[in-house]
């Protein structure tokens, strides 16, 4: 295995304060929260102590440099075996060879280097190098930490589109272009040309020949990781023949090498296309680099990996400037990157519930928030502790693409469960109205619309283990259903008979009593949504319908009331067929109640 990051603690860096976050990774590790709330600053802090890089006085919680425990500090947990693991006195023994090994980088002063220490096993402590023998650090130098560390690959959310170009440009010229000319074994009939600068000019030609095919191949590599975002697209990357300067012996220069995308016949320079296009490309190169054994270092400069073998890539916001349907396949593609690549790992900070995807295992969504003076990061939901039948994967794949906006009660707020879009869309004007009245009570509440009954119970499977209270409206349904059935009479014949049966519906309000739990309230309407508020049923026409009824003064005020006393709780203010339940005999025995007084609402289901 390759070492892994499993667990990344911050306290004192920019906005965190001094009671240190922690969040745990995975493969995949999604940060939602709002705006200024701490996510890029988890990536920032990564990238800061595996670089081992100085920090300014802005990196200082509030500028405070002279308080010795108000220094910044980050800690790493690693998971490692092998060749990969520190001496003994710094392993926690986990399973076999599998140990995990902890550092902690301490910044003391502006503008210096960390110092780091390894957590002691055998001291149980992280060692005072003063008072405490050596070892104090696992893997002695700073470099062999450093080549055992997964390294990090961070790409920020706004960066000017010409720093973007010559960025792409630089890594292709120093890390692909410099390693191939110092491989590179020119013929004899190069030493023929009378000067210095001639030999340079062709033993330039020639290189741009052999190597021809190799670097086409690279671009289009990197094209396919790109493609899948920008469909059609292509890269291309066209070393220029003009000479050698005089006063400038150098093979190639960024300025000497065009980077073009676009499609068909109509390529563009990367710095003509959109911030989404050149994010894309950007972290697609350094994808392909990293993969061809190189790193980027601070400043546009690039090194051999030598003995790395694993990377974490830092993604501050990929849906920027993205397309709806290239926001989709950039999440597939990040989340295929860390699932087929065991020595990569990705976190990302993001707004979009469209980066979320329950279907895949090893994931983690962790919110950071403000609570007070202190931001908190607290992991909200991880795919591999809820069982999800194969039915549940196969919805929750169908609402990442139809419906991905469904995720959005990660991202914070009180969330009320509906069936489909009649209460959506009837609920959605309540609040849109109220809004326009002043009134905030209802700011942050979010109507996630389930796409039918037999959904609500996988919702509340989801949101159970959010461990966050949230409010249920379903239909409780008919009990039975008229059919017609085919049967043979006495004579053999097959003539149409009705038979009552049990009405599929009805057994999912089941389902619904299985998943309720200390963080639901859960309440249904007798029989459905359009019957029990609008007093008839809708066939078709659903949200217009909706849209239609409200307009009448007496069922806008029902629909209202329901939702206010739905959300505060107030079962006196309720309307009449509306029940709030926790066991089955409740709503059967409602259910009976009105059908007593309605005969006709048990359907009739022609086969």
């Amino acid at each position: 295995m390759s070492v892994r990051l499993e667990k990344l603690v911050i306290s004192n860096f920019r906005s965190i304060g001094a009671k240190p976050i922690t969040i745990d990774l995975d493969d995949i590790v999604i940060l939602v929260g709002g705006n200024n709330f701490g996510k890029s600053t988890i990536l920032n802090a990564y990238y800061k102590a595996v670089n081992n890089e100085k920090m300014t006085i802005d990196d200082f919680h509030n500028k405070d440099i002279n308080n010795p425990n108000a220094r910044p500090t980050i800690e790493l947990h690693m998971v490692c075996d092998g060749v990969d693991r520190p001496s003994e006195n710094f392993r926690e023994i986990i399973d076999g060879e599998v140990c995990r090994v902890k550092e902690q980088y301490i910044w003391e002063e502006v503008n210096k280097q960390p110092k780091r220490l390894g957590f002691r096993v055998d001291l149980n402590k992280y060692p005072d190098p003063e008072r405490d023998p050596a070892p104090h650090r696992p893997w002695a130098s700073d470099n062999a930490s450093r080549k055992k560390r997964p390294k990090a690959h961070l790409i920020g959310t706004f960066d000017n589109p010409d720093h973007q170009n010559d960025s792409i440009k630089k890594i292709l010229v120093d890390v692909l272009l410099e390693e191939k000319i110092r491989s590179f074994v020119p013929s004899e009939r190069v030493s023929n040309f009378t000067t210095l600068h001639e030999q340079f000019n062709e033993l330039k030609r020639e290189f741009m020949v052999s190597t021809k095919d190799e670097i086409s191949t690279i671009a289009n590599e990197i094209s396919e990781y790109a493609s899948k975002i920008v469909p059609e697209h292509k890269f291309e990357i066209t070393l220029s023949e003009v000479d050698i300067e005089d006063t400038n012996l150098k093979l190639f220069d960024a300025k000497e090498i065009d980077i073009n995308f676009g499609k068909g016949e109509y390529m563009f320079p990367v710095s003509n296309h959109g911030s989404g296009a050149r994010r894309t490309l950007l972290w697609a190169v350094l994808k392909k680099i990293a993969d061809l054994g190189f790193e980027s270092l601070d400043k546009g400069k690039f090194k051999k990996l030598g003995d790395i073998k694993a990377h974490l890539l830092l993604l501050d916001e990929p849906e920027l400037s993205l397309h709806p349907s290239a926001c989709r396949e950039t999440r597939d593609m990040l989340y295929d990157v860390a699932e087929k690549n065991d020595n990569w790992q990705i976190m990302i900070t993001t707004h979009s519930p469209c980066f979320i995807d329950l279907t895949r295992d090893h994931t983690k969504i962790i919110r950071v928030e403000n609570q007070g003076d202190n931001i908190i990061a607290t992991t909200i939901f991880k795919p591999n502790d809820v069982k999800f039948s194969d039915d549940e994967i196969e919805s929750l794949k169908l609402l990442n693409l139809l419906n991905p906006d469904s995720m959005e009660f990660f991202f914070g707020g009180r969330v009320l469960l509906v069936e489909g879009d009649t209460e959506y869309t009837a609920f959605g004007k309540i609040l849109r109205d109220l809004k326009k009245e002043e009134c905030k009570s209802l700011n942050d509440l979010l109507i996630v619309r389930c796409g039918g009954k037999v959904q609500v119970s996988m919702f509340m499977k989801i949101l159970n283990h959010f461990k966050k209270h949230y409010y249920v409206l379903h239909d409780i349904d008919c009990k039975q259903i008229l059919k017609n059935r085919w049967i043979k009479n006495i004579e053999g014949k097959k003539e149409k008979v009705l038979k009552i049966e049990t009405n599929p519906a009805w057994t999912n309000n089941s389902k619904i009593l299985e998943q309720m739990s200390e963080y639901s309230t859960v309440y249904g309407s007798v029989i459905n949504f359009e019957t029990a508020y609008f007093d008839h049923g809708i066939d078709g026409g659903k949200p217009e319908n909706a849209i239609n009824m409200l307009k009448n003064p007496e069922i806008y005020l029902i629909v209202k009331n329901l939702l206010l006393s739905i959300i505060d709780g107030n079962e006196a203010t309720l309307p009449e067929n509306v029940i709030k339940w926790e066991r089955l005999e409740l709503i059967s025995d409602r259910f009976d109640t009105f059908a007593r007084a309605n005969p006709e609402v048990i359907p009739v289901i022609p086969t």
